[in-house]
């Protein structure tokens, strides 16, 4: 009886131990994921300064390093596809602005910036259904 009794204390010792590494290791985890969040923001943020002083090449490397933390970014991806029409690379910029619209949907503005270029490139039909998914999805008062 008291063999069983140490067996099954040691088994609860064992299984709370578990929770609290567990629980240890859950915050872990939630920092981990708090400090990419703030690394891809990091990421996008110098992608916009680059952008803005005109070094376009290394504005798209900082917007891939940011979707390399954050894949499902749709602004990212916008504004990548936007750099990199600057740049000559129209179709990495037509995958991006393409990729913008099938992580989020409901993106007005993604909408819109692929009906932009798709009409800029000879694609008008495409351009109009696009336009009409970006206002579908505009926001009143936009």
């Amino acid at each position: 009886m008291v063999r069983w009794f140490s067996v099954l204390i040691l088994a609860v010792c064992l299984t709370l131990g578990g929770g609290i590494k567990f629980a240890g290791a859950q915050g872990a985890q939630d920092k981990v994921k708090a400090a990419n969040e703030r690394a891809a923001q990091d990421y996008f943020k110098y992608a916009l300064i680059l952008a803005e002083e005109g070094r376009n090449e290394d504005a798209a490397k900082a917007f891939r390093q940011a979707l390399g933390i954050k894949p499902d970014w749709a602004e990212a991806h916008s504004l990548l596809g936007s750099i990199l029409t600057q740049t000559g690379d129209l179709h990495g910029a037509e995958q991006e602005l393409r990729k913008a619209v099938q992580v989020k949907p409901d993106y007005a503005e993604g909408w819109n910036y692929l009906g932009e270029f798709l009409k800029a490139h000879g694609t008008e039909k495409e351009a109009q259904e696009a336009f009409a998914k970006a206002k579908q999805f505009a926001r009143p008062g936009r």
